[in-house]
Parts: structure tokens; C-alpha cells; sequence
């Protein structure tokens, strides 16, 4: 059975390292931290589960590169 509200991140990065994802509100808020661990060169995803309610929630997500960010989007949690 699927879990609710399981949000799929991607992120994709041009060197391998460790990797480190930031969930953020639209003001800039820190809400979640997720380690990636070591990841190579590629294209990647990871699953996040929110620790409280955010359905409907528009968010931000930033990817760090050993300690370096490489990149960030934007999600809505369903």
C-alpha cells in the first residue's frame, strides 16, 4: 500500500558527492532536512514524507552538494 503524501524529489547533479535536501516554505522557513547520502553524477530522487500536514501546500526544495547549492525547485504536497 502507498503512503500518503509521499512526495518524489528529483534533483539531478554534475559531479558525485554528498547530497543534501532542504524543504522550505515560500518564506524561506527550514521545515524538513533529508540526507541523500553519496550519490554519482546523474540524474536522482528521493521520497519525502512530511511530519505534519501540508496537503495543498506549495513549497520549496533546495539541493546541496557537499555543502554547496547546486540547485533548488518548487513542489505542491497532494
Amino acid at each position: 500500500m502507498e503512503q500518503k503524501n509521499v512526495s518524489k524529489l528529483r534533483f539531478k547533479i554534475e559531479q558525485p558527492g554528498n547530497v543534501r535536501v532542504v524543504i522550505l516554505n515560500l518564506i524561506g522557513l527550514k521545515l524538513d532536512e533529508l540526507s541523500a547520502g553519496y550519490r554519482n553524477e546523474g540524474e536522482h530522487s528521493i521520497a519525502w514524507v512530511p511530519k505534519f500536514n501540508l496537503t495543498g501546500s506549495v513549497l520549496n526544495y533546495r539541493v546541496e552538494l557537499n555543502e554547496t547549492v547546486v540547485g533548488e525547485r518548487m513542489f505542491i504536497v497532494r
